[in-house]
């Protein structure tokens, strides 16, 4: 009689645990299998590495040299960690959707793996100065010498951004652009801009004149009537290329000659691609941009 009450109890007792014992199961290889992808280092690496593909396929043109899209891989991993250690917004990269309709399929697969490897060989490196993580600007064609630092970040010391030539970029089919606007359309787009300034019809140079240039020629300040704005208000206005411009009325016309294609700070990207074309390494193209930088290993250092 006792052996069956046993029996009993203890079916009684099965039946009641048994959902609790498939929960803790369930949960513990869950748990266990969430433990390997975050706290595993290389579980880490690979969602970095992930990240960084991404980041890199919307900063340079996935057909460019492998040297050249490590150095750009270098940059997107340095500015990654300036923005997550000073608690800013993190660099903007695509989607592997938007990634793929860009390249198209047949493309996708093998360019998506040579940005894999492009990541993976620099894995971990990025660009310090004095010690300290640094961020990195750069853009896709300087007009024939890159800028120094000058008032890019008047609360950041970036003496790592000296102005160097970069006569690839003459190549360039960005290189220059030339426009023409009647000077009616000329002072439309001025007065659309600034419409509570007076414009005069016909004398160009009252309308406008560049006042002051750094020196690698691109553009501080123009000057309008009664007021002063940057090049880059004005590159706004007639959506330029850069700031490396000129201004001077032929034929009767107003012609805007433009040269570059961005800020003009550090990295030319083109710049980089032709370097690359001739030999040069990624560490070789980054040294010659960027003046007085260190080396150092992002997961080693934060270890």
């Amino acid at each position: 009689m006792m052996e069956k009450v046993k029996t009993v109890l203890s079916l009684i007792i099965i039946i009641i645990c048994l959902p609790y014992l498939v929960t803790f199961v369930v949960q513990g290889d869950f748990l266990h299998e969430a433990g390997q992808e975050v706290d595993g280092e290389e579980g880490a690496d690979e969602e970095d590495t992930e990240r960084l593909i991404l980041l890199l396929a919307a900063q340079m043109p996935a057909a460019y040299e492998k040297e050249a899209l490590k150095a750009q891989a270098v940059i997107a991993r340095t500015n990654l960690a300036y923005a997550r250690e000073k608690d800013q917004a993190e660099p903007e990269g695509m989607s592997k959707d938007e990634m793929r309709e860009q390249l198209g399929a047949e493309k996708y697969q093998k360019r998506y793996e040579q940005l894999k490897s492009c990541v993976e060989e620099t894995a971990g490196e990025v660009i310090t100065c004095q010690d300290e993580n640094i961020y990195l600007p750069y853009h896709y064609v300087s007009a024939g010498k890159t800028r120094e630092a000058g008032d890019l970040k008047k609360d950041l010391d970036m003496d790592y951004l000296k102005a160097v030539s970069s006569p690839y970029d003459l190549r360039s089919e960005h290189f220059l652009k030339i426009e023409f606007f009647s000077k009616k359309q000329y002072r439309n787009k001025l007065r659309q801009a600034y419409p509570d300034l007076e414009f005069p019809e016909d004398d160009l140079e009252k309308m406008s004149s560049v006042s002051k240039r750094d020196n690698s020629s691109y553009v501080l300040e123009v000057d309008l009537p009664g007021k002063k704005i940057s090049g880059e208000e004005f590159q706004s206005v007639f959506s330029l290329n850069s700031t490396c411009f000129s201004i001077k009325e032929v034929d009767g016309e107003v012609r805007i000659v433009t040269k570059g294609y961005g800020q003009g700070y550090g990295m030319s990207q083109y710049g980089a691609n032709e370097m690359a074309k001739e030999g040069s390494t990624y560490k070789e193209i980054l040294e010659y941009y960027y003046s007085g930088i260190d080396w150092k290993n992002f997961y080693k250092a934060n270890l």
